[in-house]
Order: structure tokens, then C-alpha cells, then sequence
């Protein structure tokens, strides 16, 4: 996967001619009060004056510019940057949300140490530092980094790059964890594009998408920008609307506004995509296939893969048709479908159909964009292996939350215990932060400096600079200004790589660097000062780029049948854990904004439920609120049902992201968190934790709650509000 560095290495190395950049504020700009870049209020501002900063949105990792407006030196609004090429001037309900995490009541003010005894007292930074950094210079004059771990998350920060640099001085481990990591779709597409990073999918240049899976409205990877996308995909540029296919066992947002909903049997999207291909391939005739694909070896018939799939065939049949008269169509994959044991095989079938249907090159692009670099679950289960033979000194956990977001099996909170020291670098006290001996109070994204290479959405590398935009509201610090604190009081090779004196010179530094290597011979400071004006640096990717699909690949074989943890006989139904767009992972719930925003498929807030078809609550005798006990091999959790006519009768699905110990008053105790079901069961090729392949039961326990939702009832109650004949 490349790195941060790597891609900089690229452009440097004559990949992309970018001179400059491409900035956009030619194309839309805000009144002259935007182009100010201090954080430090001007001494002669008005009051009642607006002052608009653009800076980088961290609540996911889309890494969308946004606009923040700012009056008395305090941040009051957030709108998209106009300027930003992902963006172009939307957010989402999470980024709108940002403002509950600058102003949370629960937000941590200071250090805080543990008293030993399940609570923590206040500290300050000198005490603080001063009871880390000797430790970590005295595993390093001994040659001991290696008994220290540092857990994180997979940006391609300037922030990220500051804790590499400290790990490679100190000698020490890194996992790098989240629950739905792309490791899988990212070897799908160098297997077929021969490209190590995620394509670009143009969505709005196709007149057919077809989405294995992903919820690119909802959830997937950057939804401001693929929304943006998908609204010039059905006006029809041509004058010509386009038709959305989504392929899923639970409807998502994606699939509430697809033209079809296609709901495939869980760990069947690959067998259906090879299938599709091969009768692609058989209506072109052999001269249209890739060389060495002819016929597709072991792809089954539409009829087999429909039957597999538990879907009619006639639909299969249809989608096939509209595959082969489509002008500019799109494939792609994620979500779910992407998250079985199977799952790299099963979306480099799904890829297979661009290369077929001639869509790689013009609506999937190569795209040197983001390439999140996450742990596989063996590495995950050396670091767990490691603490439980007492070699772990020192845990540093960094702005993530493993004991909420990852399944209990994979055996992180026992690893944790064993640890001699674990330090968490956080603005919340977060599930994981809330077992640590120290917890360093962490800014918000709104008070400090940092930078990110964004998601694709734009078919341009888009690197967004964050800047303050007020002055810290507490005693905190930065991950990158706490990294840099600790290494210079270790002293030697830490201090060596690491020797600046804060945040901003460390992120002026890197943009320094960066420029001089990509040969950009402007004035370095006229030039940041113009990023920090539009908040985003932009290299237009669209030239030189077309060369990095590889030009051979090798035909998908037929993907090997879905494994599932559990027995069929005791758990009969398949666990489908959905992303809300505001939870996400679990992030949104310390926000009270995001414990309000109802799920937009149904209209259920401030808690958990389980999504049962109707035909399968009949069976069991569940209605809507029966409290039940779903179990796996794993663990159990109750909530619940909610019967839900968008999700297939042998699955039950549950959103992620409520459920957790800790995290402030609006997340503490409520609803559950379906992760800690998971089995540690992993993708064969990847070695990605298959977060879609737990098997579950599920047992009425005879309580009941009223579910709170805002979508109603569909039926009348017999109240008569229609006339007799209407409601027939």
C-alpha cells in the first residue's frame, strides 16, 4: 500500500507534472473575510464580525475541506469548503456535528492519571510527560523499543507521519486498527487494475452503476463527494437519467434510492459477479475478452449464480441486459461485500467486470489518492501474544478506540491488562482511554494543526490542510505536539528525528519538504499562505496517470464458498452490522446532535435494535420492541426488534456504534454494540478481519420497550384516516 511518503516520492518523481497545483478559489471564493489564516483573532476584529477559516474535517476519514465560521474568536457554523475538490461545498450530518466534539461538556481538559482504583485525577504536562518519556528513553539507550507498541488509526497525516518518524527512532511496533479497513478492495484493484491505491470511481460519467455492496450514500468512504457525484449521475449530463443497481442483503440508504434492490444471499457478490462476466464475455464473443480470459474457467451460469444467491434469475438475466447496452457503466464493490472471508476474491470478481465492460480508464481511474495502511488479525493476534508472555512495556494508543471498535475476540482488553503501561492520547474518555494508567488530553481538530491526503471523490490528489481555528479551549495538546513533547524529553535518537518545537513547524516542515522535492519553484511561504486561504492543495491527476493501469491481469478464478462462524444449525441467521451515517464506527455517539439524527432507513434514534424481516418475525413471534438475545460463538447482547421489510429472512442486521463503557454522558450506556459479537475470522487473502461473517441466533426474552423512531406507523390502526376504499 502506499504511503504518505510514497506518493509525495511519486509526484516528485515525475509522475504527475503539477507544478503549483490547482487551486480552485478561482471557481468559488467567499467574501475577502476568508482569506485570513491566523488562528489568533486579528486585535482590531469587530465584534458580531464573521470570520470564515477553511481547515479540514476529522470527524471520519473522508478528508473533506470545510469552511468554519468563526465570531469572537469562537467556531459557530460549519459549512463545506466551496474550494475543495472532494467536497465542493457539502457536508454530511457527522461533519455538521463537529462543533458537539470542539464544545463537548465531557471533553477531557488536562492529563489525567489513574488513581488506581477505576478513576482517574487531574495532572499536568510536566508530571505527565515526565512520567512517560524517561521510560521510553531508557527502552531506548537499552534497546527495548521493541516492548513498545503504539495503537492508531490509517491516515496519511503529517500527524501520522510524526508518530512513524517516533516509532522508527524508538524501534517500536505499530498496529494501525479500524473495523471496516479497505485492505480488501485495495487488493482487489491491483489485481485488476495493477494499481496500488483505491480507483476512482466516476460516478457521475456512468449511466449504469451497479454497487456490490457498497453504501457510497450513506457510510462507504467518502459519501459527501460520491453523493455530490450522484446527483450529476441521475440528471443525466446527456439528457439521459442514470439507473443505480445495488446488490446487498440489508437495504441501505444506497439501496433506498437504487432504481433495483438486488438482496444476494451474504458471501454470494463474487459468484455473482463472475457469473455476469462470463455472460458479458460470451455476448462479445472471444476477440472482446482480455487475453487468457476466454470463457472464464469454472464461472457458473446466471441460472447457478441466481440460485446461489437466492435471488430470480430473470433479474439476474435483466441486469446482465442492461450491463451489455450500457455506454459508460460502473462496478464497484465494498461494505459487506467486502468483509467476508471470501472477500478479496469476491471483489476482484466484482473488478473484473470493468475490465470487461471497458469502464477501467474512463469511469474507474487510477487515482493516487488515499491508501489507508491498517494491521491484518495475525498481526493484531503477535501483539496479543506478546502481552500475554509479559513482552509488552509500554502501549501508546492514538486517537483510536480498540475496545469498543473491534470485536472482544480478537483479545485487545486482555492484552491491554497485561501491559505494564498504556497511554492514551484522546479528547474523550473513550472506552479504551478509560482502562489507561494516563490519559494525555488530546485537542480537537479545530484547535491545531495537521493535514490529510482525502479519500477518492475528485479524481484529483487533494491534500487538505487543517489549521486552528480558535485558540485551545482547555490544558490540551496535540498527538503531533504530545509525539514531539515526549520525544524531546527521551532525548537521543527520538529527539533526533523529532526536533521541532511544535505542531505548526512540525506540518510546516512536511509542506516544506514536500514542496522542495516536488520541484515547485514558487515562494514556499506565499505559496502555503495561499493553501491555507483555500484550505486545500490539488494536483490534477487526469495527465500522465493512465499508464499506472496495468495493461495484463490475470482472469478472477471462481471465488471459494463463504465461511461463516457458527454452525448453521445453531445459528441459523448471518449478523449484517451496518454503519449509520452519523455513528459510523462509534465516533458520532459521544455527540448529542448524532444521538438525535434518526437512521434514515428507519427512523430509530437514541439507542440499538435489531432489523428482523417480517417473514422471519412471524415465524418467531417478534413484534416491533420484543426485547431478544442475539448470541454467536462469541458473546450475546439484547435489543430490540425492529421488523424491517429491507433485509433478507436469514439475516439480521444491527447498527454498529451505540454500545459503549465510557465516552462521555451521550455514548455511556447506550443501546449495544453488535462488534463484540464478531468472530476473530479473517479474509484468506488479506489476512482483513471478516467483520461480515459471524453467524447469530435469536431468543425472545419476553420484555418489551418502545422503540423511539420518528418514521411512524405505515398502517391506519384502524383509525379510518383513508376512506374504506383507499386502503385497499
Amino acid at each position: 500500500m502506499l504511503s504518505r511518503r510514497d506518493i509525495f516520492k511519486y509526484l516528485a518523481g515525475g509522475g504527475v507534472g503539477v507544478g503549483t497545483g490547482l487551486l480552485l478559489g478561482e471557481v468559488n471564493q467567499r467574501p475577502l473575510e476568508t482569506l485570513l489564516s491566523t488562528h489568533i483573532p486579528p486585535e482590531d476584529f469587530s465584534p458580531g464580525m464573521d470570520t470564515w477559516y477553511n481547515t479540514l474535517c476529522r470527524m471520519c476519514q473522508a478528508g473533506c475541506g470545510i469552511s468554519v465560521r468563526v465570531r469572537e474568536g469562537r467556531a459557530k457554523k460549519i459549512e463545506g469548503n466551496p474550494n475543495h475538490p472532494v467536497s465542493r461545498g457539502g457536508t454530511c450530518a457527522l461533519g455538521q456535528a463537529g462543533l458537539n466534539a470542539l464544545y463537548n461538556p465531557d471533553r477531557l481538559r488536562s492529563p489525567m492519571r489513574s488513581d488506581g482504583e477505576g478513576g482517574f485525577v487531574e495532572s499536568s504536562w510536566d508530571e505527565a510527560l515526565d512520567a512517560i518519556a524517561p521510560r521510553l528513553g531508557a527502552m531506548q539507550s537499552a534497546g527495548m523499543g521493541g516492548r513498545t507498541w503504539i495503537l492508531t488509526g490509517g491516515l496519511l497525516s503529517s500527524g501520522e507521519e510524526a508518530l512513524d518518524k517516533f516509532r522508527e527512532a524508538l524501534g517500536a511496533n505499530v498496529l494501525r486498527l479500524g473495523l471496516d479497513t479497505p485492505a480488501t478492495e485495495l487488493a482487489a484493484a491491483k489485481a485488476m487494475y495493477g494499481f496500488s491505491g483505491f480507483p476512482h470511481y466516476d460516478i457521475a460519467k456512468a449511466d449504469l452503476v451497479v454497487s456490490f455492496g457498497a453504501d457510497f450514500l450513506g457510510a462507504w468512504r467518502s459519501p459527501v463527494g460520491y453523493a455530490k457525484a450522484y446527483g450529476e449521475f441521475r440528471q443525466g449530463g446527456d439528457g439521459h437519467r442514470g439507473y443505480l443497481v445495488q446488490v446487498e442483503p440489508r437495504m441501505s440508504l444506497t439501496g433506498a434510492n437504487a432504481d433495483e434492490w438486488l438482496p444476494a444471499r451474504p458471501g454470494t457478490e463474487g459468484t455473482l459477479a463472475l457469473a455476469l462476466a462470463a455472460d458479458l464475455l460470451g455476448r462479445r464473443g472471444p476477440d472482446a475478452a482480455p487475453a487468457g480470459w476466454e470463457g472464464l474457467a469454472g464461472a457458473p451460469s446466471l441460472e447457478e449464480a441466481a440460485a446461489l444467491a437466492d435471488l430470480p434469475a430473470g433479474r439476474l438475466h435483466a441486469l446482465a441486459e442492461r450491463l451489455a447496452a450500457a455506454k459508460t457503466p460502473l462496478v464497484l464493490g465494498g461494505g459487506a461485500a467486502g468483509a467476508g472471508a471470501n472477500a478479496t476474491e469476491a471483489l476482484t470478481c466484482v473488478a473484473s467486470l470493468n475490465r470487461i465492460l471497458g469502464a477501467a480508464g474512463t469511469t474507474v481511474r487510477p487515482n493516487l489518492a488515499h491508501a489507508p495502511r491498517y494491521s491484518t488479525l495475525s498481526e493484531i493476534e503477535e501483539f496479543v501474544a506478546k502481552a500475554a508472555n509479559g513482552e509488552v512495556s509500554l502501549v501508546i494508543v492514538a486517537g483510536v478506540d480498540p475496545l469498543h471498535d473491534l470485536p472482544d475476540s480478537l483479545g485487545l482488553r486482555g492484552a491491554l491488562d497485561r501491559a505494564e503501561l498504556v497511554v492514551a492520547l484522546d479528547s474523550f474518555p473513550s472506552d479504551t482511554a478509560s482502562e489507561s494508567d494516563w490519559i494525555l488530553a488530546a485537542d480537537t481538530f479545530f484547535e491545531t494543526w495537521d493535514d490529510d491526503i482525502s479519500l477518492p471523490g475528485s479524481g484529483r490528489l487533494s491534500v487538505t490542510l487543517q489549521q486552528p481555528v480558535q485558540k485551545r479551549l482547555y490544558d490540551t495538546l496535540s498527538v503531533t505536539d504530545i509525539v514531539l513533547q515526549l520525544a524531546q524529553r527521551s532525548g537521543g535518537a527520538l529527539a533526533e528525528a523529532l526536533p521541532y518545537e511544535d505542531a505548526e513547524a512540525y506540518t510546516r516542515s512536511e509542506w516544506a519538504t514536500a514542496w522542495a522535492n516536488l520541484g515547485i519553484q514558487d515562494d514556499f511561504e506565499a505559496g502555503f499562505r495561499q493553501v491555507q486561504q483555500q484550505g486545500v492543495w490539488v494536483a490534477d491527476l487526469a495527465e500522465g496517470m493512465a499508464d499506472q493501469f496495468s495493461a495484463e491481469a490475470t482472469a478472477p478464478a471462481a471465488p471459494s464458498e463463504a465461511q461463516f462462524a457458527g454452525d448453521a444449525s445453531e445459528y441459523p441467521f448471518v449478523l449484517h452490522p451496518f454503519q449509520t451515517p452519523g455513528l459510523r464506527e462509534g465516533k458520532g455517539a459521544r455527540l448529542p446532535w448524532i444521538q438525535e439524527l434518526p437512521d434514515p432507513q428507519t427512523g430509530v434514534a437514541y439507542g440499538s435494535w435489531v432489523e428482523v424481516n417480517p417473514a422471519t418475525a412471524d415465524e418467531l413471534d417478534l413484534k416491533d420492541g420484543d426485547v431478544v438475545e442475539v448470541s454467536s460463538q462469541t458473546g450475546s447482547v439484547t435489543s430490540p426488534v425492529l421488523r424491517y421489510p429491507g433485509v433478507r429472512p436469514d439475516v439480521i442486521a444491527m447498527p454498529l456504534g451505540q454500545g459503549h463503557q465510557a465516552n462521555g454522558r451521550y455514548a455511556q450506556g447506550r443501546g449495544v454494540n453488535p462488534a463484540s459479537l464478531l468472530a476473530a475470522l479473517s479474509d484468506g487473502s488479506t489476512g482483513a478481519l471478516a467483520w461480515a461473517a459471524t453467524r447469530v441466533a435469536l431468543r425472545k426474552t419476553g420484555e418489551r420497550v418502545r422503540l423511539t423512531k420518528t418514521s411512524g406507523e405505515s398502517r391506519t390502526l384502524g383509525r379510518q384516516i383513508l376512506g374504506p376504499d383507499d386502503e385497499h
